[in-house]
């Protein structure tokens, strides 16, 4: 009886193309974060005595250029992850959408600190 919920039902399995596909993605987005930190680099070359920007040119800015894309990226696999432990037996691939558009938001706050 162990494994059994209500009367007469089972969670299947975790799909393993599911989570194949979120560590294909959490790769890619991985790679991208490289990229993003690469460009973010840049950002910071017009920074100095007249033109102190409060945003960029401080420790929090760059904290903030560099880890959140970081930090979108572990929610999105997180939110993911999530939906399909939620969703099991139904259909846990609408965990993939919500972990795009967190990620998305992620990479537009960070490009929001760089353009600043």
């Amino acid at each position: 009886m162990s494994g059994y919920g209500a009367v007469g039902t089972q969670r299947g399995p975790w799909p393993v193309a599911y989570l194949v596909v979120v560590g294909v993605l959490a790769a890619g987005g991985a790679l991208l974060n490289l990229l993003l930190c690469y460009l973010a680099i840049f950002a910071t070359d017009d920074c100095g005595i007249h033109r102190p920007d409060p945003l960029r040119c401080t420790d929090g800015g760059l904290l903030l250029m560099w880890g959140l894309p970081w930090v979108g990226l572990v929610w999105a696999a997180g939110a993911a992850l999530g939906v399909a432990a939620r969703r099991r037996g139904f259909w846990p691939w609408c965990g993939l959408p919500l972990g795009t558009l967190v990620y998305a938001g992620g990479l537009m706050l960070a490009w929001r600190v760089v353009v600043a």
